[in-house]
């Protein structure tokens, strides 16, 4: 990652990853533990941690895309 890079601020909540619409250079999420270099790292973390705030760069936020889903619900095979 780039030192001046723009991140967005990422909000999971209930499995669902969205964008709050906020921007933070990275120099200032730098030691945080929800920075993200890529989407599957963000979902990895928040597999592991649950809901909170996540810090992704702008470019790795799939296109036209309003939510992510975080956790696929589980599908019973009989």
């Amino acid at each position: 990652m780039n030192v001046s890079q723009v991140l967005e601020e990422i909000r999971v909540y209930e499995g669902v990853a969205e964008r709050t619409g906020v921007q933070v250079n990275r120099s200032e999420v730098r030691r945080n533990s929800g920075l993200c270099g890529s989407l599957s790292e963000l979902m990895r973390k928040a597999r592991n941690s649950g809901d909170g705030t996540f810090y992704l760069p702008a470019e790795a936020w799939p296109a036209d895309t309003e939510t992510v889903e975080i956790r696929k619900p589980w599908i019973v095979v009989a």
